[in-house]
């Protein structure tokens, strides 16, 4: 029995029955009687498989085995998987000590296996396709993989036109494409002049030789004219893009609404300041997929020869990535506020960070997009800063990973208003406050579809939420208040019990209060959204325009407009439903923040900007406030309240005007009220 081929990377040619398609490994038996693998073991490194059941393999005839690293699918599967990256395979005999065959390969592409040739023989060659379980006949060995071709641009970087020369190596032939397709396909020219692109294209090469097979492929996105700017690029065969089979569509078969492994396209991602990197990408979304500026979800797969882990913001490594396209009216300008605001307040939800950059798809500029993190298992496990977690989706609460069972039981908890520290031990309430105080100043209309929750999944693990997807806004006189606590089912943020129980009520309103005057204020709201689109300005136009015929798109200023408006406007109406749901009376209370030098006002630990403002609070709804000194100073009592506590809770109807008082170290005075 020998080892005859190896395939460490199966880019789904073969599969195992089921639609898998993992690593292939073949037995060879070469003598003239049939051989029972029983007892038989294949060893790689310290991972050891041993072929429990009887399996006969007649005289010169293969044994097809698949290293999925799962032995429960059935007998002719292994209990490891093969590296790409190169590896040494022994063939142990039945008595646990004799070694019947050694096979080594070294670091293979996709869809590219190692064997004997022909079968049993001592000599190898690579093949391409692959021949697991049938005769490895070829016309000739390949002893090798040819390197990719060198490129090099005359004229400096990217000017109109290039001129791309490529260097092939000795005894090899360099074929190219510039329209995204393989240079492997029908559309490959032969490389015979320095190539000449006066329009944005996508060069694919690769060197072509008689004993190796085609090796790593060059592979460059030219975008003329864009002055150097930092984009994202992605690229992929045109048919596996818009053709009938395409996974964008138009199609006959509307492909843009399927979903799954079989509408995964083979692509490459260029990434500002990283190589070329293979990947599969599909669409992404669910409303969104019908729209023509359509989002794209990335995958890192050993099948495509691609990296470990995708390069994503934050410094997040990750195996799936999101470039979301914010196709709805405001998208861009809604989600970059919140994600801002999170961030910049430390308010208690999880959001995935983005970094805003144009697409170019097969060249061709697709707009402004935003490069994040997919929230899946691996998120949470970054996030969460744990080694397994628990996640649930959508209205149902559909598990994702991990038990949904521990999450019932919160929810339960929180429809039966059970006590305060009930909750507490289930869920991160400071988690679920800042999503529900978020949902209500918004107004957001899908909050209850757009809802995903996680927790470490150890004992004591609580659950906190992610904030996603923050496009839907009401408008600002929208009463949501009312809207989401007619909720008759249990929904997340679940306002009608929040806003009903006796303990966390106050905790909610207090915190809604708190951040009307910090993060929500116009104030500091409305100069966020200025900043956002003043830094994306000139892309937030480039969009526009590409987009202005097939999308209802407001133009960026329009959006800023809109935004503004809602900001100024909401927070009274907001009160106003407050208030009327609640029974609970508004009052004013004015409040003054130190300079920074002096100190800080915090307001159910927000800090207030410095100077005097009046805060729109409710009767009834008790206010903590903390006075922090700065360095060098010290508390010294508090002006409008008699209390020599820095920290202080205060109902707004029997306080009229608050400010903390501080003096430098060391010196002496008394407070005059």
């Amino acid at each position: 029995m020998l080892i005859n081929e190896v395939l460490p990377a199966n880019g789904g040619s073969w599969t195992d029955g089921q639609g898998r398609s993992p690593d292939l490994l073949e037995l060879y038996n070469a003598g003239a009687r049939p051989v029972d693998l029983r007892g038989m073991r294949l060893a790689l490194g310290d991972r050891v498989h041993v072929f429990e059941a009887s399996r006969i393999v007649p005289p010169k005839d293969h044994a097809l085995l698949f290293a999925s690293g799962q032995v429960k699918p059935g007998p002719d599967h292994l209990a490891f998987r093969l590296p790409r990256s190169g590896g040494t395979l022994l063939l142990v005999a039945a008595d646990g000590t004799a070694i019947l065959d050694v096979f080594t390969w070294p670091a293979l592409p996709a869809d590219v296996s190692m064997g004997r040739q022909p079968d049993g023989a001592r000599g190898w060659s690579l093949f391409d396709p692959p021949t697991p379980g049938s005769a490895n006949a070829t016309d000739h060995m390949r002893k090798g993989l040819t390197p990719a071709p060198v490129a090099s641009v005359a004229g400096g970087q990217h000017p109109a036109p290039v001129e791309v020369v490529l260097h092939a190596c000795p005894g090899c032939e360099a074929r190219y494409t510039l329209d995204g397709s393989g240079p492997d396909g029908p559309h490959a020219m032969l490389y015979t002049a320095p190539i000449t692109i006066e329009r944005n294209a996508v060069l694919r090469t690769r060197a072509y030789a008689n004993d190796r097979l085609p090796g790593e492929e060059l592979h460059a996105t030219y975008i003329i004219g864009n002055g150097g700017r930092p984009c994202i690029a992605l690229s992929m065969p045109p048919e596996d893009l818009h053709g009938d089979s395409g996974i964008y569509g138009p199609g006959t078969s509307a492909n843009h609404t399927r979903q799954g492994r079989a509408w995964e396209r083979a692509a490459m991602l260029e990434i500002p300041g990283k190589p070329p990197a293979p990947v599969g990408a599909r669409l992404h979304g669910s409303g969104s997929r019908g729209l023509a500026k359509r989002s794209f979800k990335l995958f890192a797969r050993d099948r495509y020869g691609g990296p470990d882990a995708l390069p994503l913001p934050g410094g997040i490594k990750l195996r799936e990535g999101i470039l979301r396209a914010d196709a709805s009216p405001h998208a861009f300008l809604r989600n970059r506020l919140m994600e801002t605001m999170v961030t910049r307040y430390g308010l208690d939800v999880d959001v995935q960070c983005s970094e805003p950059l144009p697409l170019y798809l097969n060249g061709r500029y697709w707009g402004l997009y935003r490069w994040m993190p997919a929230k899946d298992p691996a998120w949470s496990r970054q996030v969460l800063g744990a080694e397994a977690v628990e996640v649930v989706a959508g209205p149902a609460a559909r598990k994702v990973a991990g038990s949904a069972k521990h999450f019932r039981r919160a929810q339960q908890a929180i429809v039966s208003r059970a006590p305060i520290d009930t909750l507490e031990a289930l869920i991160d309430l400071a988690s679920l406050i800042d999503l529900a105080c978020i949902d209500l100043w918004t107004g957001r209309g899908d909050h209850d579809l757009n809802v995903r929750a996680h927790r470490p999944a150890v004992s004591g693990g609580r659950w906190r939420w992610v904030l996603f997807d923050m496009d839907l806004w009401a408008a600002p006189e929208e009463n949501s208040v009312a809207r989401m606590a007619g909720a008759h089912l249990p929904e997340t943020p679940y306002v009608p019990w929040l806003l009903t129980h006796p303990q966390v009520a106050p905790k909610l309103l207090a915190r809604l209060v708190a951040l009307q005057a910090t993060a929500f204020h116009p104030d500091h709201a409305i100069p966020m959204v200025d900043s956002i689109h003043s830094a994306h300005a000139n892309e937030l136009w480039t969009d526009h325009r590409r987009w202005d015929l097939e999308l209802e798109h407001p133009s960026p200023d329009a959006s800023r407009t809109a935004m503004r408006g809602f900001i100024d406007q909401r927070p009274a109406h907001l009160m106003r439903h407050l208030a009327n749901h609640t029974g609970h009376k508004q009052r004013g209370m004015e409040v003054e923040a130190p300079p920074v030098a002096m100190g800080e006002l915090r307001i159910e630990g927000l800090a207030l900007s410095p100077g005097a403002r009046q805060l729109h609070c409710l009767t009834g709804v008790p206010l903590r406030f903390e006075a922090i000194p700065a360095a060098g100073h010290e508390f010294a009592g508090w002006k409008g309240v008699d209390d020599t506590s820095p920290s202080i809770t205060l109902d707004p109807a029997k306080t009229r005007r608050l400010r903390p008082l501080f003096r430098p170290i060391g010196q002496v005075w008394h407070v005059v009220r």
